[in-house]
């Protein structure tokens, strides 16, 4: 496994609240104002000390997410490049890329740096068994589409170059960058702490019978621990376990009968619906339960 990381893709160092004596006269040691002013300095100090740790500690204490958990954030990447999105929308470079941006599908996120032997080895074979695979085969078993999307971590200038000739030579597409400015990374400490190459696969799907939408299947860290053509196939046995959405319960046909109103319902498999009346649409009974 891989666990070292750059500096440019670590966490930046920890910078302490400046103090300002604005507003202080210089005064003598001699004096009992100098006396105040000289214990009150180290209280200051003590206080912005504890402040930035107890910062630090609360960012540190983010619990990182774990497989079967929802995903609840609606994080972005940077466009590196430029793309279209399944729904048509055309996405410029340098553009935010949302997570939600994909909903209806299986998100696979592969982050890469291209110094990372492990990240540069397991690249054709997540586009063998992940990209090909499942777009040679319309999506998983249950017809779910599935979206792979390249997640450059390294941000420093001297990589840009190489990073571009590896993503053309691994026809990445759509590949962003997780970075922004100064803020490196932002998406990636959120599954892990470290190291590289990650992969997080989540489901988009919403209204699938077997999993919740932005459930998290895979949260995955390392190459080489095991061969990893089987650890792509574990990977898709998680993927091919998502069920289509299924219809939701729909009405059809409303009409009265004399003094009734009658409709037909056209439920879901294995759900139970509820019909209820209200007369003032605050107040519900429910007149039947539809198996």
């Amino acid at each position: 496994t891989a666990t070292t990381t750059p500096r440019s893709a670590g966490f930046s160092p920890l910078q302490l609240p400046t103090m300002s004596t604005a507003g202080i006269s210089p005064i003598t040691p001699s004096t009992p104002e100098s006396k105040r002013y000289k214990r009150r300095a180290p209280l200051r100090l003590v206080f912005a000390l504890l402040l930035a740790l107890i910062s630090f500690t609360a960012f540190e204490a983010q619990a990182l997410y774990s497989a079967g958990q929802v995903v609840t954030n609606n994080f972005y990447f940077i466009a590196r490049r430029s793309f279209t999105r399944p729904d048509g929308t055309a996405v410029p470079a340098g553009a935010r890329v949302y997570l939600h941006d994909f909903a209806g599908r299986i998100v696979f996120l592969e982050w890469f740096a291209v110094w990372c032997p492990y990240c540069v080895a397991a690249a054709p074979q997540v586009r063998a068994n992940i990209v090909d695979w499942y777009a040679a085969r319309g999506g998983n078993p249950n017809g779910v589409p599935v979206l792979h999307i390249a997640v450059n971590q390294e941000a420093s200038a001297s990589y840009q170059a190489a990073t571009d000739n590896f993503i053309t030579q691994q026809a990445f597409n759509p590949v962003v960058n997780d970075y922004e400015g100064a803020v490196i990374n932002p998406v990636r400490f959120q599954f892990q702490s470290s190291g590289q190459p990650l992969f997080v696969v989540i489901n988009g799907v919403t209204n699938s019978p077997s999993h919740q939408p932005w459930q998290l299947l895979v949260n995955y860290l390392g190459y080489g621990q095991t061969d990893f053509n089987q650890t792509l196939a574990s990977f898709r046995t998680l993927i091919d376990a998502v069920q289509a959405p299924v219809t939701p319960p729909e009405l059809s046909a409303p009409r009265r009968v004399g003094a009734d109103f009658e409709f037909n319902l056209h439920a879901q498999p294995n759900r139970a619906s509820r019909v209820q009346i209200s007369t003032n649409l605050v107040d519900w009974a429910t007149l039947a339960t539809v198996t």
